[in-house]
């Protein structure tokens, strides 16, 4: 394109050699229509290399303001503090007169057919997105605000973590985390923080483990890492969880195991889920308080679609949770 003009659907067609009605099925992630996936790549590539703006994104650029603030999960499964995000987001966002949409993304290339769609007037997304993903919204002049959920409050939990292990007593620890390539983005934070704080602390280098699990546990995998801890020359007496979800599947394997908690085994999770006051025994966390991380990205993305000042640098708060289990 010349003289500063807009790539237009004809344009991508044209570049694709294909018709304007599948570069639109392909760009609006038709799913009633059978595309070739290599033709829909070629679509894809045209557009992309044209620099082609979906219609709603043109229509919002024209307007020059939109009532919609899109929030971009980058594969962050369910938990409590997730749904706090979005609870929360959704009613900051509704105070100023706007409508949050949530929208799972399942590929970096699904972000142009959601982009047909929706008017956003700034995206804020779970995680990093792709350098296209980037060049993209630039393209549509939507702010982009990349939120690092992982990260903020990882050292001030395993602080506390340790904190309450070593003043319990307990020297010789057990650290275990998670293989699942989507969680990998909270646990490698809290995993490095954990063994910060044990040196911090003047412990010896806790026992590490990595076990397999999302949603779901294989419980026996769980208890072989327990049973292995217990039986080593200098026995782990207590385990520090990623998550809650971690630490309920540590306590089902001690059962197995026939140990007591905290008797043998004191448990300590992190993110004070739902279900932490209903484990057996009740699980001892700590509390992340994600509504202060809502309150601060908020001001970040007001601050670049209104102009308002800048927020001060986020400091996580946590909370130590204290139950039955450790």
């Amino acid at each position: 394109m010349t003289g500063g003009e807009r790539s237009t659907s004809t344009d991508v067609a044209r570049r694709a050699g294909v018709s304007r009605a599948t570069v639109s099925y392909v760009l609006n992630g038709r799913d009633d229509q059978s595309i070739p996936e290599a033709t829909r790549q070629r679509v894809l590539t045209a557009a992309r290399d044209l620099g082609y703006v979906p219609h709603a994104a043109s229509r919002a650029l024209r307007a020059g303001r939109s009532p919609l603030v899109l929030l971009i999960n980058t594969g962050v499964p369910w938990s409590t503090n997730v749904t706090e995000v979005e609870d929360g987001l959704t009613a900051l966002v509704a105070a100023t007169g706007r409508s949050l949409v949530v929208w799972r993304r399942r590929a970096p290339e699904d972000l142009a057919a959601t982009l047909a769609n929706l008017e956003p007037c700034v995206a804020i997304s779970t995680d990093t997105l792709s350098e296209g993903e980037r060049t993209l919204l630039a393209a549509v002049r939507v702010p982009l605000l990349e939120a690092d959920l992982g990260t903020p409050s990882a050292a001030s939990a395993t602080a506390l973590q340790v904190g309450h292990l070593a003043a319990a007593g307990h020297r010789r620890l057990g650290y275990l985390t998670t293989t699942e390539p989507d969680l990998l983005r909270f646990a490698e934070p809290r995993t490095a923080g954990f063994r910060t704080a044990c040196a911090d602390a003047r412990l010896p280098e806790p026992a590490m483990a990595a076990v397999p699990g999302g949603t779901t546990f294989d419980v026996a995998a769980v208890a072989a890492v327990l049973a292995a801890w217990r039986s080593a020359p200098q026995p782990v007496t207590a385990v520090a969880c990623f998550n809650d979800l971690h630490a309920a599947a540590c306590l089902a394997a001690a059962a197995t195991l026939g140990l007591t908690v905290p008797g043998d085994l004191a448990v300590i999770g992190v993110d004070d889920d739902i279900f932490a006051p209903l484990t057996q025994p009740p699980l001892t966390t700590v509390h992340l308080e994600p509504r202060a991380f809502v309150d601060h990205l908020w001001r970040q993305a007001r601050h670049l679609i209104d102009d308002a000042p800048a927020p001060e640098p986020f400091l996580a708060r946590s909370t130590l949770v204290v139950r039955a289990s450790a």
